[in-house]
């Protein structure tokens, strides 16, 4: 989808609904924005928690065990996950 949009005299840039539902988003959306050269890039930002507070107590209790048999530097969330669920 392509469109041409007018920046008011307020610096307010109006994104149209079937924009925002076409990319799934909606009143109160946090976006992270990036320019590239003369580009801006929207990135929507997910503010929801990805683990529990259980699943963080519980990482926590396995990174102590870890930190026992030697350190295990975690790297990437891939690393939380795999620790999450062995």
């Amino acid at each position: 989808m392509t469109l041409t949009l007018r920046i008011n005299a307020r610096n307010d840039l109006h994104l149209p609904s079937d924009l925002l539902k076409c990319l799934n988003m909606g009143e109160e959306k946090i976006v992270k924005v990036e320019a590239r050269g003369n580009t801006l890039v929207l990135v929507p930002v997910d503010l929801e928690p990805r683990y529990s507070q259980e699943a963080l107590e519980g990482l926590d209790r396995l990174h102590e065990d870890e930190k026992k048999k030697g350190w295990k530097k975690l790297k990437s969330k891939k690393d939380i996950d795999s620790l999450l669920n062995p």
